[in-house]
């Protein structure tokens, strides 16, 4: 594991660090590259329910790309498709990652970063975060995957907004178009998000990754249920969580529950 990512957990929640302070974790060509073979370690590991990611300090989430390496990708147009090809795979393998993954924003969060955050099932900001989308600044073009999530978040109108001022704006902003879900006070946030991964780790986990892939096919415009969605509704009746599900509401207790596949 490269020093600069750290994979730790904590029960049933890990947490990934993105670990480059002195460059506003700013992420290198081989920082996106570790990403989904990380992405492929939670998704093997059984213990592990819920990813949370996030940078070392309050200083930043992600800057993006790292614009001294990416000063010498520029001139070159095949070095520029590696690294929009291994961007996308990065933000790819989160998206797709069958467990829920929640970004927790603190400080910096611009272009790259945002895409990032974009991948995540869930993002929960600092009030003291800044948000830019910066392309237009740099003559860049936002790839499709992530200019489609964040259309599904905040709108055609205020993508269009984002992306061609390339301006920054502030939590506050961000919860109000809907970027972000959630906003805390900068030393509430690690507390706040910690434990709502805990309150998901505690859920039927088979309804949660359903409930996932469903909202996935939703988003790439399914409107009638495949026999993947027929198989994963039908199969709750089947598996054990449904029977403990009704067993601890009649019984007024929290329910045990146990697929973890």
């Amino acid at each position: 594991m490269t020093s600069q990512l750290h994979l730790q957990a904590e029960g049933e929640v890990a947490t990934l660090t993105i670990d480059r302070v002195e460059k506003r974790n700013a992420l290198s060509l081989e920082m996106w590259n570790r990403i989904p073979g990380i992405i492929a370690e939670i998704e093997k590991d059984a213990s592990v329910r819920v990813l949370v990611i996030r940078g070392v300090d309050s200083s930043a989430f992600a800057s993006g790309v790292d614009i001294d390496e990416f000063s010498r990708i520029a001139a070159s147009e095949e070095l520029g498709w590696q690294l929009m090809d291994t961007v996308h795979a990065a933000e790819q393998s989160i998206a797709n990652c069958v467990k829920p993954v929640i970004a927790m924003i603190e400080g910096y969060c611009v272009g790259g970063g945002v895409e990032l955050a974009l991948a995540c099932d869930l993002r929960f900001a600092s009030r003291k975060s800044t948000f830019a989308v910066p392309p237009a600044k740099l003559g860049l073009v936002y790839s499709l995957s992530s200019t489609r999530r964040l259309v599904e978040l905040i709108g055609i109108g205020k993508t269009r907004d984002l992306l061609y001022s390339a301006r920054s704006f502030d939590a506050s902003e961000a919860q109000e178009i809907g970027l972000v879900e959630r906003i805390f006070d900068p030393e509430e946030i690690v507390d706040a998000t910690l434990s709502y991964a805990r309150t998901l780790c505690s859920r039927s986990q088979y309804s949660i990754r359903a409930s996932k892939k469903i909202i996935a096919a939703v988003s790439r415009g399914a409107v009638v249920p495949d026999a993947e969605i027929q198989r994963l509704r039908g199969g709750s009746f089947a598996a054990d969580d449904l029977k403990e599900g009704m067993a601890a509401f009649f019984e007024k207790r929290a329910p045990k529950f146990t697929w973890n596949q």
